[in-house]
Formats: structure tokens, C-alpha cells, sequence
């Protein structure tokens, strides 16, 4: 249950934020989302006359970027993050956008390995998600909705993708041998009346599918309406993301060295 993260991100201009990488080898890119950051870098790769692949489960999401086919040197590939259909050593850039939060705890480090197996000695890796919001006044609403989601997960028997565990992530990271890895917050995007109303919606919609009629009732009955009450506080955030980057040891990948900022890999609305 990952589909409840929309939020209206600042418009920025994040073609400045990808200024002097190079972009000329082969940049992979684990997590579509909502297409515009797969758009900036076949961008780059195009002009750098590199190679962009794309890689997903879900066959609609593929079908979706199609048309960058005709614009751009870009590969879309179908495949899951935890078996990378991939030769050994033979990507320089690995994105990683919105998709370890799905990963359990239990199976960090071997996604990190798996990460560690396709990079070429000396490649880099950038991993953007989100955590668990620090309980603050404006995390209200999110921390709200993170608990009814996770209500109707229990009694749905669902999983939940919500957030990522940073200090075990940098810790698998580095136990598989990253050199030089570091982590930056960042802060959430202001949440809006049109979140509320998408994330009020969905959280109903699934609430209408609780067998159990009485949880049902609380479902809709309180839960939703102490998050309606939580946002109605103002100045609410959606929880705060982080990049954690790092480079396998070695000097064979191309020098990419660049001065990232916040907005490194930004994606809107998740």
C-alpha cells in the first residue's frame, strides 16, 4: 500500500542540479515515479550521448515512457530492484528514486549488494526516499495518515511501503563496502487542500473493504476525520525525504563529480 504519497512539490529549475554530470556512460534508474525526473535525465543522457535505462515491474509504467524512446537514447527494461536484470560491472550511474522503502528491513543489505554487483568499480549510487515523520506539529497529518494506512494494511493483510529506515540503510550500505557514504535531509513538500481531498478519497475507498463493519465505522467515523482535523492546523508537511549517496571502491567509472543539492533526485507526488 504505496500509492497514498502525493504531494505538489516546489517548482524549481532541476536541470541546474544535474549541472556537470556526466552523463556520457550507461545511468540507470530504479523507480519511475511520476516521470518527471525520468524526462530531465534522457535529457542529459541525450546530450552527453549516453545511455538511460529504465527499469520497472509494472508493464503500464514502461508502456507510459514509450515515446522518450523517440527522443532521447533511453531503454526500458521490465524487472524487479531485487534482481537486477543486468550484467556484473557495467552500469556508472545507479538512481534509485521512491522504491527502498519497499524493500524489508531484513533484505537491506542484500539489496545494497545487488546495487554494489552492477556498478563498475568506482561507480556512484544515489538512493532518494522518504522517512518516518518526527513527530512535530507539521507532520501532523502525515503521521496521521501513516497510522490509518497502516490500520487498514493490518486488517487487510496488505504490506505497507511508507517509509525507509535511514540509519539501517547507511548501515547495510556500508557494511557491503560504499566508500565515503552520506546522507542529507531534506525537507517534506507543503501539503495541499487537493492531498487531502486525493488522500481522503483513497483512504475511504479502502476503508469500504473492511469485512469487519464495526472497524469499518471507526475507520470513517474517526480516523479520517482526526486527519481532516490534523491537516485543518495549517502548515502541514508531508515527511521529510534524504539522498544517500556513495561510490564503490575502484577508478574505472567515469567521472562524474558533482556538487548535489537538495533537489538531487527530486520527484513529485511520489
Amino acid at each position: 500500500m504505496s500509492g497514498l504519497n502525493g504531494t505538489n512539490g516546489q517548482n524549481a529549475t532541476e536541470e541546474t542540479f544535474w549541472r556537470g554530470v556526466d552523463f556520457s556512460g550507461v545511468t540507470v534508474v530504479l523507480g519511475i515515479g511520476t516521470g518527471r525526473l525520468i524526462e530531465l535525465l534522457a535529457q542529459q543522457a541525450k546530450a552527453a550521448q549516453g545511455h538511460l535505462v529504465l527499469l520497472d515491474f509494472q508493464p503500464a509504467h514502461l508502456q507510459a515512457l514509450l515515446p522518450l524512446r523517440e527522443q532521447a537514447p533511453v531503454l526500458l527494461v521490465r524487472g524487479r530492484y531485487r534482481q537486477i536484470p543486468l550484467l556484473s560491472e557495467t552500469v556508472d550511474l545507479l538512481v534509485v528514486n521512491g522504491v527502498l522503502r519497499e524493500v524489508p528491513e531484513s533484505l537491506l543489505m542484500r539489496i545494497f549488494e545487488e546495487f554494489w554487483r552492477v556498478l563498475v568499480p568506482g561507480g556512484q549510487l544515489r538512493v532518494s526516499d522518504i522517512i518516518e515523520p518526527a513527530v512535530v506539529d507539521h507532520a501532523l497529518a502525515w503521521g496521521e495518515r501513516n497510522r490509518i494506512v497502516r490500520k487498514l494494511a493490518e486488517l487487510l493483510q496488505m504490506p505497507t511501503a511508507l517509509a525507509v529506515n535511514l540509519p539501517e540503510a547507511a548501515k547495510a550500505m556500508r557494511s557491503v563496502g560504499f566508500e565515503n557514504p552520506k546522507a542529507t535531509i531534506l525537507p517534506g513538500y507543503a501539503l495541499t487542500d487537493a492531498w487531502l481531498e486525493e488522500t481522503v478519497n483513497a483512504l475511504r475507498n479502502m476503508a469500504s473493504r473492511v469485512a469487519d463493519r464495526a472497524k469499518r465505522d471507526e475507520l470513517l467515523e474517526r480516523d479520517i476525520p482526526r486527519l481532516i482535523a490534523s491537516y485543518a492546523q495549517g502548515n502541514q508537511r508531508a515527511a521529510e525525504r534524504f539522498v544517500l549517496s556513495g561510490r564503490k571502491v575502484g577508478s574505472l567509472a567515469l567521472e562524474m563529480e558533482a556538487s548535489f543539492t537538495e533537489e538531487d533526485l527530486h520527484e513529485q507526488g511520489d
